[in-house]
């Protein structure tokens, strides 16, 4: 008798609960999201295309980020998503990316993906820019505070670069940049003379960058493209983007390998 009992009692209870909490989500990503923005200890449930992406959402204080461009990739944007790619996506309440990665407009597509959960970001490494960029993604995120904290660190990283920077008469180097390196070769002070890329060079342009006698060729590891320029007694460094090689896992990791390369920080 009070088995029956205690299974009725389990059915009523079960009736009861809506739908939506035995698993049928009748609301859209964008309004669970809106619903517990700032609120909960993981945040919501984030897709980012390159760990570029990722690691400017990770510094505005996401905790759910998946990164679907393997850092193994040397030119992340490239990448070509997998049937798995769409399913993640999917359930994702916020995908961001960059806007050049031609994968993510296909990815989105495939996924049918409404518009207002696609979130698109600058991805600058120029300190100044970079902050600007970091603060708009915790704003969306609500996450203020922990930009501040962040903030602090890029501010004290920022000051030690610069204070290399004038170390090192950055102002008097003429530089040759490659132009994703461009921001952050003039945030360091060079003397930026020529930007060359990101379409091929001509002998054209090698022959007019060459007269100009650079001090230093500041390439971009990702895509490289200033070895034509190496010669005995100039200076040849290639700067990241992307989190990743080099044992780097944050934006200000980046930005810490960079100013190394440069001699700007040791």
């Amino acid at each position: 008798m009070l088995k029956k009992r205690l299974l009725t009692l389990l059915c009523l209870v079960l009736v009861s609960i809506p739908l939506s909490a035995q698993g049928v989500d009748e609301t859209s990503a964008a309004s669970r999201y809106d619903s517990y923005a700032g609120k909960t200890s993981m945040g919501p449930a984030i897709v980012a295309s390159t760990s570029w992406v990722g690691a400017i959402v990770e510094a505005a204080g996401a905790s759910n980020v998946l990164v679907l461009a393997p850092i193994e990739l040397r030119h992340p944007p490239e990448y070509d998503f997998s049937p798995q790619d769409i399913m993640t996506a999917s359930r994702a309440d916020l995908v961001f990316w960059a806007g050049y990665e031609g994968f993510i407009g296909k990815l989105v597509s495939a996924a049918q993906i409404p518009d207002k959960n696609v979130v698109q970001v600058q991805t600058n490494n120029a300190p100044d820019q970079l902050a600007s960029s970091v603060e708009s993604v915790a704003k969306l995120l609500g996450n203020e505070e922990a930009f501040t904290s962040w903030k602090r660190s890029l501010d004290d990283l920022s000051s030690r670069l610069l204070d290399g920077a004038q170390r090192q008469q950055t102002s008097s180097t003429r530089a040759v940049v490659q132009f994703h390196q461009q921001a952050f070769a003039r945030y360091a002070g060079y003397d930026v003379v020529a930007v060359f890329g990101p379409q091929d060079l001509s002998l054209g342009d090698v022959t007019a960058i060459e007269a100009l006698d650079p001090d230093i060729i500041i390439d971009n590891w990702h895509s490289p493209q200033g070895e034509p320029f190496k010669s005995l007694g100039r200076t040849y460094v290639q700067l990241i983007n992307f989190p990743g090689p080099f044992m780097t896992r944050s934006i200000l990791d980046v930005l810490t390998y960079n100013a190394t390369q440069l001699q700007l920080i040791h």
